[in-house]
């Protein structure tokens, strides 16, 4: 199982690509500066000091990692779970999860582009009353958020239940002054919870079933299908950085091309790539006008680009309609670990089987 990076003078790099994007964290100290201290949270410090060595850290981060399902789940330890109401509109992976023992509700962001495992922000930490570790200000810059650690005791997806997580969190920091009354800077969703790519692949499998609307987990079931020939295959690897960070590539086809895309489950746009790929893939795709734009990335913001709608675009096996496309210059910010994303918008009509187990993604030809 995964755990956070932590090296004695607590270097940790974080890197979210994608539906969750957020820029390099590096080499951070600590202190009890970042957060208030409100009767009902307690702040975990290190009796004042500047900096925080790893044997107090260790306090924090060794409670035991574990996985159980609930008395209700099946023999099998299959769980189906409902899509949230936000799929319907932003067409990212999304169901309802359950933080604590007073089980408060959010929406759950399934983010395979989010490289470090549950992202929280403030208001859960002040709702649950989670203690928290928080950070200097070294970090406080983060595109107006800074960034913290916290303990989640208890979290519940259907009916699979995570327990003695350490987490980080995210607290806006950015001010407005508007008629000499600060306001706070939110650009993100400030309900939703992402789990990222180190959780998910904790499980032999995950399918994203997007003619049902449901997402499936198996715990130590391996993925088996009766009608193997509907389905087309295509390698995944994870790569792990030394900090920690972890990335989903999948081998895929695009107009005949076959490249090396993140897969990113936590955005509901198709295709990121940046000019270098593109002229790759350009000559294969037809029908196509780019205009210039800008695309939407919490924590990163708006991004400019050159975007555009495929009418027929072929993908592995499958052809998919009104396929979107957008191009962003090489040094974008988006493209720090990656050449290109490839979102859910191209496979909304059909089911995802991310098979971490056999390194496969299988896709559900539906035409077959």
């Amino acid at each position: 199982m995964r755990v956070f990076v932590f090296i004695s003078i607590i270097s940790l790099l974080l890197f979210m690509q994608s539906g969750c994007s957020i820029g390099p964290v590096v080499h951070v100290t600590t202190d009890n500066t970042s957060l208030k201290e409100p009767d009902d949270i307690r702040l975990m410090h290190s009796d004042n000091r500047s900096d925080l060595m790893i044997g107090s850290l260790e306090d924090f981060v060794s409670f035991d990692f574990l996985w159980k399902a609930d008395d209700q789940s099946d023999q099998n330890n299959i769980h189906r779970i409902k899509y949230h109401k936000q799929y319907y509109k932003n067409h990212y992976v999304v169901v309802e999860g359950k933080i604590g023992l007073h089980a408060n509700r959010y929406p759950v962001v399934l983010d395979t582009g989010a490289s470090q495992p549950i992202f929280l922000n403030i208001s859960h930490v002040l709702d649950n009353k989670l203690p928290v570790y928080a950070m200097r200000d070294t970090i406080s810059d983060l595109n107006g958020y800074k960034l913290g650690l916290c303990y989640l005791p208890l979290f519940q997806i259907g009916g699979i239940t995570f327990t003695n997580r350490p987490c980080l969190y995210l607290e806006p920091s950015a001010t407005v002054n508007i008629f000499g009354i600060q306001i706070v800077s939110n650009t993100t969703n400030s309900e939703t919870v992402i789990v990222g790519l180190p959780i998910l692949r904790e499980f032999n499998y995950v399918m994203f079933d997007n003619v049902d609307n449901e997402v499936e987990f198996s715990y130590d079931k391996t993925f088996e299908s009766n009608e193997s020939d509907s389905w087309d295959k295509y390698p995944i690897t994870t790569e792990e950085d030394f900090h920690g960070n972890v990335f989903l590539f999948v081998k895929i086809s695009i107009a005949g091309e076959e490249i090396d895309l993140q897969f990113d489950s936590g955005s509901g746009r198709g295709l990121a790539v940046g000019e270098k790929l593109w002229e790759q893939v350009n000559a294969q795709v037809k029908d196509l006008n780019l205009r210039k734009g800008k695309d939407f990335y919490p924590y990163i913001g708006h991004l400019a680009c050159r975007r555009g709608i495929v009418p027929n675009l072929q993908v592995g096996e499958r052809t998919v309609k009104n396929a979107e496309i957008s191009v962003f210059p090489n040094d974008s910010p988006l493209l720090t670990e990656c050449d290109g994303l490839l979102g859910m918008q191209y496979f909304q009509s059909t089911v995802v089987v991310l098979d971490f187990k056999r390194s496969l993604m299988w896709v559900r030809n539906l035409k077959v």
